[in-house]
């Protein structure tokens, strides 16, 4: 499989993650040094802090489109639209990868709402 499908794929298990508050469908795909940003107050999260709100708050309407993949050498960025949240607004979402031994791992995340 190409590096690009291989992140689709992904990302789409994430956002499965997401929409089923699953910390267990996470737990393969990020690295264990994680980091977040929140792009609404701009708080930087660890990975214990973007566990604790993912695990048991699923999100099952969430929905994607506008995905973007670019694959640089061992590092690749992903990018897509989100809605879903509360509001029904859209969001847009950068997830930063990095090629290890034992495949992509998401290494860094940031979600922020759009206008």
């Amino acid at each position: 499989m190409d590096d690009v499908s291989q992140l689709l794929e992904l990302n789409e298990q994430f956002i499965d993650a997401c929409r089923k508050g699953s910390w267990d469908m996470l737990r393969p795909i990020l690295s264990p040094s994680f980091g977040y940003i929140d792009g609404t107050t701009g708080e930087v999260w660890e990975r214990q802090q973007y566990i604790d709100d993912i695990e048991g708050q699923p999100v099952p309407e969430l929905g994607i489109d506008q995905v973007a993949v670019h694959v640089d050498g061992n590092t690749a960025v992903v990018s897509a639209r989100s809605l879903g949240r509360p509001g029904g607004r859209y969001a847009r979402y950068v997830d930063t990868y990095e090629r290890r031994a034992e495949g992509w791992r998401c290494v860094h995340a940031c979600v922020w709402p759009l206008a």
